[in-house]
């Protein structure tokens, strides 16, 4: 059974290619909604790290305080980290080894479970810096350009230009050229075309 590690920047694409996949037999992990498990996991840690601030605020009326129970406000916290790398490196080294732990396990789930799957897709943006690469047989770098990332980060966050360019600063080391792992690395340019896509990922991947 193949590993897939599929990766790129904000808003490239990384999903529709998961989906592709998924159509062909793959079992999809998505290292993101991973990620926001993490965050429940190690509330205490961030909230330690970074304040209440990053608290969702009380939702009944008259509430004049942060409920110091209350779950954590990703788009709090991102308004932070994204605009501060030692913010973001410190979160990092807060939720990642709980996120590589989770996909470990559930790569190992799919390969006792399901061993009819045709592989595993870890989706990841971030897969390189997390070390989630030397999990993969190969790796898919999904790039599109850059008015596509604007009207995607638009329509699913509500994201502005400067989120935007702030999110991919954050990943400047996001590329395609490099894995510690031996894994090979394959471009595809997600320009909304999605059969051009799937054409793309049939010129290396099985089962499509």
């Amino acid at each position: 059974m193949i590993v897939v590690g599929v990766t790129g920047k904000y808003c490239a694409g990384k999903s529709t290619v998961s989906e592709i996949l998924a159509e062909a037999g793959y079992v999809t992990i998505d290292v993101d909604s991973l990620g926001h498990e993490a965050l429940t996991h190690q509330r205490d840690l961030v909230v330690a790290a970074f304040g209440d601030e990053v608290l969702e605020a009380p939702q009944s009326d008259g509430a004049s305080e942060v409920d110091t129970q209350s779950p954590i406000d990703r788009k709090a916290l991102g308004r932070i980290v994204f605009s501060d790398p030692d913010a973001l490196r410190r979160l990092e080294r807060i939720v990642h080894p709980t996120m590589v732990a989770m996909t470990e396990e559930q790569i190992a789930d799919v390969k006792t479970k399901a061993p009819e799957s045709v592989g595993v897709v870890v989706n990841a943006a971030i897969l390189q810096r997390m070390g989630l690469g030397r999990l993969c047989d190969l790796i898919v770098f999904v790039t599109a350009p850059f008015f596509q990332i604007l009207q995607r980060a638009k329509a699913r966050d509500g994201a502005g230009l400067l989120q935007v360019v702030r999110r991919l600063k954050s990943q400047k080391d996001v590329g395609s050229q490099f894995s510690p792992s031996n894994a090979d690395i394959y471009s595809v340019e997600n320009d909304g075309d999605r059969e051009r896509l799937r054409t793309q990922l049939a010129r290396f991947l099985p089962g499509l």
